[in-house]
């Protein structure tokens, strides 16, 4: 059974309640316009709008909505026989309510009473962006998030290789991002074994009447957590969670890179040469034990203490915003002392970057060296790093920049909230 909420009567609500429509006009009436970004109103895409459709946006009143599909499954992690599966390509059919209300919002609109201007007025709604988790991303665009084209920016110039000992498909085309003349271009042991002769493909114009620059925005808290527990399972060496081992050691000789990680024959098997990339035992208990001591001020964060185990030396149990705090502020902190100086640097970066796109006020002309500078990171981490660390969620870091400079800051679009509020309205629902 489909319960549906209708948008309608929801606005209607917000509309007829004196502090709502207020907030509602927040954006226009009481925007500090500097030039920064720091709504979505400041971002190209909705400037866009208001040029393709100027009805639309001259009525400051009218909706553009962010659409999130996530936590859609409302029996938890669907252990029971009686939970329904993922709902995939026939998600249109939950969606086809909110459709048929939107159509409605859009044309002709909605009558709708503003009473903090005391008047009726034609509501109408667009969708700005949508904001899902990959593979739901996948089932909303159309486009295909899975194989070797999974990246639904790069699409047909996405650069990936088959791994014929892990069986995968990995992302480590990053040099074409860099300019023709850079020294990485040329490398080739370095990296994949290749000198890299590819381009970047081009984008579409953000002013284009055709077409919003970003119409599914990449959802970078899912993005986070998965390159936050790659690298921590990597550089902690944790069973099951490590990208290292026999495999890619296998892989990385196929490839002719890394000659000195390389597996050696032994009587019992095979010797892997320890990797710089993982902490000596000595490290991780450094590691485990600043993480294990560090404290935050209340509603900081989680208690972190309780996701470090000093007897394994390994993190456990880490949710989606312990990840947001590890990578943008404690991983840099906890590796200090720890790991050869070109790692730990290029990790640093990569952290950095993440605590910089999370701001709350960003300067537009400051986003094209931050692009440049991410490009940088994910080379030097390719140079560094074995090739399975560089599965989808790793590639899609370098398209970030992107969607801030279309849509504006991140913090807008976290997924946060949606998981948090799902979460309480799931426990509304029972199996019968």
């Amino acid at each position: 059974m489909l319960w549906y909420f209708p948008i309608i009567p929801r606005l209607k609500r917000l509309f007829a309640n004196e502090k709502e429509p207020k907030l509602l006009r927040w954006h226009s009436d009481d925007r500090i316009n500097d030039g920064k970004l720091r709504h979505v109103a400041d971002s190209p895409q909705w400037r866009t709008i208001d040029y393709m459709y100027p009805d639309f946006g001259n009525e400051i009143r009218n909706i553009r909505v962010g659409l999130s599909s996530n936590e859609i499954n409302p029996f938890g992690n669907m252990s029971s026989r009686h939970s329904p599966k993922h709902p995939g390509n026939v998600i249109d059919v939950y969606l086809s309510p909110l459709i048929d209300d939107l159509k409605t919002l859009w044309n002709p609109g909605v009558n709708v009473y503003d009473s903090y201007k005391k008047e009726y007025f034609d509501l109408r709604a667009m969708i700005f962006c949508t904001i899902s988790d990959f593979p739901a991303y996948g089932n909303l665009s159309g486009y295909s998030t899975k194989g070797r084209l999974a990246c639904p920016i790069c699409e047909d110039d996405t650069s990936s290789i088959w791994l014929s000992n892990c069986r995968k498909t990995v992302y480590m085309g990053h040099r074409r991002f860099l300019p023709e003349n850079h020294d990485y271009r040329n490398r080739t042991v370095e990296f994949d074994g290749k000198i890299e002769h590819g381009k970047v493909r081009e984008e579409f114009d953000a002013f284009s009447r055709e077409h919003l620059q970003v119409r599914h925005c990449l959802d970078v808290m899912h993005i986070e957590k998965n390159v936050c527990e790659s690298l921590l399972g990597l550089l902690l060496n944790i069973p099951g969670k490590t990208k290292d081992g026999i495999n890619v050691r296998k892989d990385m000789q196929e490839m002719g890179i890394r000659e000195g990680l390389h597996p050696v024959p032994h009587p019992k098997g095979f010797f892997l040469p320890p990797a710089y990339y993982t902490m000596s035992n000595k490290e991780k208990r450094m590691f485990c034990e600043c993480l294990h001591g560090i404290k935050v001020p209340s509603s900081y964060s989680a208690n972190i203490k309780r996701l470090v185990s000093l007897k394994d030396s390994k993190l456990l149990g880490m949710k989606s915003h312990d990840c947001h705090v590890l990578m943008t502020h404690m991983i840099p902190i906890a590796i200090r002392g720890s790991l050869p100086d070109k790692i730990r640097h290029t990790i640093t970066k990569l952290c950095l970057f993440f605590n910089t796109i999370h701001s709350k006020v960003i300067d537009p002309q400051s986003l094209e060296s931050l692009q440049k500078e991410i490009i940088v990171t994910l080379c030097e981490l390719e140079m560094y790093f074995p090739p399975s660390f560089f599965d989808v969620m790793v590639h899609l870091v370098i398209h970030i920049v992107r969607e801030i400079q279309a849509c504006g800051p991140v913090f807008l679009r976290y997924m946060y909230p949606f998981e948090r509020y799902m979460g309480f309205l799931k426990g509304y629902v029972k199996e019968s």
